[in-house]
């Protein structure tokens, strides 16, 4: 160690030095204790100055009623986490009830808040709490699709709090338009395509789909009951995802590989649009093809039914192509 870096370590362990950094040191804790302060009466204050939305029930959980739904937030872990911060349970898991009830079966959402590193957690209590209260607007945001799955499952589309604003996204991310009284949904795909997604039948476990393609003025049917007739594959398995789906096709299926759709209706959409059908027939007609090979979503081989399914279309599609 040469004399320099002596000095230096000297300067660092010396009295002054040492004193005024733990000063400093001291000082940022209670800097950051008075901001939790300072945003913990923001939140008091939330919660008083909307009395006819927020309420405090006897176990000391918040419930606040949303626009969309009544929501209840239990406290208990976000005091745990802040008076031992390596707790790391949270207020992530919300009750999510209808609206104005109360109700034993609830739904649950982790509600995420967008947050900066320098927020008080007091600050993000407030922004969450805000947020659930004005979910009308929150509940459509790219990081709420827990609390957009927990609506959906607790409402459907039927008539409910949801569906002003769910037709109004409809509306203005897919032109979707809502035919409350025949239960359907009308909405546009690609290529000229139009969808419609029929959900009245009680004894369906989805939906029936139907499509229209340019220039015809009558529906062309695929499904009776889309859960029973695909695969299970994740894009046909929950509404949000099956419109976003649809409203990308036909063209996002003719760059889609096997995994990335559902077999049964990219093959369904192939046997009445030739350009997919020209895509698919390379694959279908390859050597080692084998229907009952395909592997679901979640690396499972696909049913046996399935498996038959696909192979009447393969040949719909070959009969197309090849004749």
């Amino acid at each position: 160690m040469d004399y320099e870096e002596e000095e230096v370590e000297e300067i660092e362990a010396s009295t002054h030095i040492q004193y005024s950094r733990r000063e400093l040191l001291l000082n940022e804790m209670l800097e950051a204790t008075e901001a939790s302060r300072r945003a913990a009466r923001l939140v008091h204050n939330i919660v008083e100055n909307n009395p006819e939305k927020m309420f405090v029930d006897k176990d000391g959980k918040i419930v606040i009623n949303g626009s969309l739904a009544t929501y209840r937030v239990d406290m208990n872990g976000f005091h745990n986490k802040m008076n031992n911060p390596f707790d790391y349970s949270s207020f992530d898991q919300v009750e999510v009830h209808p609206k104005g009830i109360l109700s034993e079966k609830f739904q649950t959402a982790c509600v995420q808040v967008q947050m900066h590193a320098s927020m008080p957690a007091y600050d993000l209590l407030g922004a969450y709490l805000l947020g659930l209260m004005n979910d009308e607007h929150t509940w459509l945001e790219e990081n709420m699709t827990p609390l957009r799955r927990a609506l959906y499952s607790m409402y459907g589309l039927r008539m409910s709090p949801l569906t002003k604003s769910l037709s109004e996204h409809l509306y203005l991310r897919h032109k979707g338009q809502f035919d409350t009284k025949n239960d359907r949904l009308t909405f546009n795909g690609t290529n000229g395509w139009k969808w419609r997604l029929s959900f009245g039948n009680p004894l369906a476990r989805g939906f029936k789909i139907e499509y229209q393609k340019p220039r015809q003025d009558w529906w062309n049917h695929m499904f009776d009951d889309h859960s029973v007739e695909t695969t299970d594959h994740y894009t046909m398995s929950h509404f949000f995802d099956i419109v976003e789906h649809l409203s990308q096709s036909p063209a996002l299926l003719r760059q889609a590989a096997e995994w990335n759709t559902d077999p049964i209706f990219v093959r369904k959409v192939a046997s009445d649009y030739p350009p997919l059908a020209r895509d698919l027939i390379s694959r279908i007609e390859a050597e080692d093809y084998d229907p009952s090979e395909i592997y679901s979503f979640y690396d499972e081989p696909i049913d046996s039914n399935d498996a038959i399914q696909i192979s009447f279309l393969d040949d719909q599609i070959r009969s197309m192509i090849l004749a």
